[in-house]
């Protein structure tokens, strides 16, 4: 960038001292050999400014092109993510349901262990008739 930056200003210098040469004319007539010096002066200065503003559209119609394949980027990322919205939503969705059924699991399986621990000192109860049960 400090590159860029540095030619730029290089650049606008130049211009504006060609700029202050030609805008420095002599109110006195000036003889033909300096008449033709000038002309040749002024053909050069545009020539380089024609070559300067060649240069600055050409940069510009480079920046014009990335700018539209950025968009033309963008645009297809923006549509993979509106694709992967519905995606998301029903994966959501499904983990919830898949939660609400683990908690589900989970109190069947306490049940069951509960269940199983009554039956066992049922049985206990009714054929050994253990003692510390008190019933």
């Amino acid at each position: 960038m400090e590159g860029s930056d540095a030619r730029r200003r290089n650049k606008q210098r130049s211009h504006h001292d060609e700029r202050n040469k030609l805008l420095k004319k002599q109110s006195k007539s000036t003889p033909s050999a300096t008449a033709a010096q000038e002309a040749r002066e002024i053909t050069s200065s545009l020539r380089r400014t024609k070559t300067m503003m060649q240069q600055e559209l050409s940069r510009i119609s480079n920046v014009s092109e990335s700018i539209n394949q950025d968009g033309i980027t963008l645009n297809e990322t923006k549509g993979q993510h509106m694709g992967m919205k519905g995606g998301i939503k029903s994966a959501g969705g499904s983990l919830n349901r898949l939660k609400l059924k683990e908690k589900e699991d989970e109190i069947i399986f306490w049940a069951s262990v509960v269940f199983f621990y009554i039956a066992v000192l049922y049985v206990l109860w009714t054929r050994i008739r253990i003692p510390f049960l008190l019933w």
